[in-house]
C-alpha cells in the first residue's frame, strides 16, 4: 500500500474516534450518570434491602453472568441465584466505579468489587476482589437499570 492511503485512512479513523468521544461526552450527562450508577450500587451493596427488593435497578431482561454459573436472564432466576448463595455465607461488598462511558440508550461502566465471605459455618472469613462490566439501559424517564453484568474474580 502507498503512504498517501495509509495516512488517509489513518486519518479517517481517528477522526471518527474523535467524534464518538464527542458525541458521548456533548449528547449525555456522564456526571448525571456517574451519580445514578453509584446510588444503583449503594442498593446492591446494602444488607437491608431484600432481593426481591434489589431487583427494582434491574431490567426484566437482565443478563447476569458470574463465573463458573450458567448465564442468568430474568429477575426469578437472579432472586433464585442470590438466595442459593446465601445458604453458603455472606458477602461483605463495596462496588467502585472505574470508569463510564454514557450514550443515548446505554451507559458502560467498569467496576471492581472488593469484599469480605463470611461462611455460613463458622470457617475463617476471606477477602476477594472482583473486576466487572456493567451495561445500564437507559430508561424513558432517563433514570438507569442494570440490563448485563459480567464479572470474574480477581483473587
Amino acid at each position: 500500500m502507498n503512504r498517501t492511503f495509509i495516512t488517509i485512512l489513518l486519518m479517517s479513523i481517528l477522526v471518527c474516534i474523535q467524534c464518538e468521544i464527542q458525541m458521548e461526552d456533548k449528547s449525555f450527562y456522564k456526571n448525571q450518570d456517574q451519580k445514578s450508577i453509584q446510588n444503583i450500587l449503594e442498593i446492591l451493596d446494602d444488607h437491608t434491602i431484600s432481593t426481591k427488593n434489589k431487583m427494582d435497578v434491574w431490567v426484566d431482561d437482565l443478563v447476569h453472568m458470574a463465573p463458573n454459573h450458567p448465564l442468568i436472564t430474568n429477575k426469578a432466576s437472579l432472586i433464585q441465584h442470590i438466595n442459593k448463595e446465601k445458604q453458603y455465607g455472606f458477602a461483605d461488598m463495596k462496588h467502585e466505579i472505574t470508569e463510564i462511558h454514557s450514550f443515548e440508550k446505554i451507559v458502560v461502566m467498569h467496576g471492581k468489587v472488593t469484599g469480605t465471605f463470611y461462611p455460613a459455618n463458622d470457617c475463617v472469613f476471606n477477602t476477594f476482589e472482583t473486576k466487572n462490566l456493567f451495561v445500564f439501559r437507559r430508561m424513558k424517564d432517563s433514570s438507569l437499570k442494570i440490563w448485563k453484568v459480567i464479572f470474574n474474580m480477581t483473587s
